[in-house]
């Protein structure tokens, strides 16, 4: 448990930290993610999800 709980928090830690540092450059080309396109497939994963979900939860529940 305490593996998982610290993986999922370096994990974090990791995006934090990247995002500050990007936050802190003033120059657009040389910061080191392109949070537009991780917007956009955070927004594509998402939805993908809630439909599987839905998808899932009408099957148990009926139409």
């Amino acid at each position: 448990m305490r593996f998982i709980f610290g993986f999922i928090f370096g994990v974090a830690v990791t995006v934090v930290a990247a995002y500050v540092m990007d936050q802190r450059e003033q120059q657009a080309e040389k910061r080191v993610v392109n949070w537009d396109v991780v917007h956009e497939k955070v927004g594509a994963a998402t939805k993908d999800a809630q439909q599987v979900w839905n998808d899932f939860t009408r099957e148990i529940t009926g139409p």
